[in-house]
């Protein structure tokens, strides 16, 4: 698309297990302002750790971050389901598998599609 650009900002790569923190952090490496977040005691090298799975991708979600997560879609949607409310200001949330073949969008991938 020319003339626009894609604002990655605050993107967070969220991982659980140590082949998808490898991955998340290849990818991450490429998107300026990335982060890998991973799982404490599974996932070293990470820019941020954390213990508690779903208050952390809860509390990235809720401070508008957009998320991929390296993990099954049904991780991220019962971890988000309590935390979704207006589907035109809530960010862009994505799983992806650990060996990075299949991607799915879950939410806010619908910005300005019915215009």
């Amino acid at each position: 698309m020319s003339g626009q650009s894609t604002d990655f900002s605050g993107l967070a790569f969220v991982a659980l297990t140590r082949d998808g923190g490898e991955l998340a952090g290849r990818l991450a490496a490429s998107i300026p302002g990335a982060e890998v977040h991973g799982l404490q005691g599974r996932v070293d090298g990470v820019d941020v750790s954390f213990t508690e799975t779903i208050t952390h991708m809860q509390a990235l979600f809720t401070a508008g971050r957009p998320i991929v997560g390296v993990c099954a879609a049904g991780i991220v949607i019962r971890a988000l389901a309590p935390v979704l409310g207006d589907k035109h200001t809530e960010p862009a949330v994505v799983a992806m598998s650990q060996d990075g073949n299949s991607v799915v969008p879950l939410l806010g991938g619908h910005h300005g599609a019915n215009r």
